[in-house]
């Protein structure tokens, strides 16, 4: 939900794709660090270094909002929505964060640490309460994902550039 939240509110009050991008990752941290703080000092419900889960928490979000962001970048509100739609509808029940994607069926639970939800579970529980044993997987599907939308975010600014169009990205294009 954060990354759904960042990409709306990103879009609307800051514009060029590099600032947006810096946003989101600012956005991001800021998140990791209250989000964990909240879960592992407030309600005591994670174990292990506050550094490592604020981390997990932080790149889960920002692999989501860039995500979505860089759909948004290039496709305007159907990106948001083919985004979301992945990320809540598709990533979340598949995540297998409220039982484990072992437990899901068919390879569905596979499926589900293919997408932030469920790579950013998968990366949070190593970290909270394995020692950081298995981040490599979760890690590398999280920075993909990362830079998928950073390179959309980017490649949608260039390319309203290059169109000398005067906003930024289709989703501003729609509205204006």
């Amino acid at each position: 939900m954060g990354g759904l939240l960042a990409s709306v509110v990103l879009t609307r009050l800051v514009r060029g794709s590099t600032r947006r991008v810096t946003d989101v990752c600012g956005f991001a941290v800021a998140g990791g660090l209250s989000v964990t703080a909240i879960l592992q000092f407030w309600l005591g419900a994670l174990n292990g270094s506050y550094w490592a889960n604020s981390g997990a928490v932080a790149l889960t979000i920002a692999a989501t909002s860039l995500s979505i962001l860089g759909l948004m970048s290039v496709l305007g509100y159907v990106g948001f929505g083919l985004g979301a739609a992945t990320m809540m509808l598709i990533g979340n029940p598949l995540s297998g964060t409220a039982t484990a994607p072992e437990m899901l069926p068919g390879r569905s639970g596979a499926l589900g640490q293919l997408l932030p939800p469920g790579a950013g579970g998968q990366l949070l529980r190593s970290t909270a309460f394995f020692d950081g044993h298995g981040v490599t997987r979760p890690v590398v599907v999280l920075a993909a994902w990362l830079t998928l939308g950073s390179v959309l975010c980017l490649a949608g600014g260039l390319r309203a550039r290059a169109a000398g169009a005067t906003v930024e990205d289709p989703a501003d294009r729609a509205t204006a």
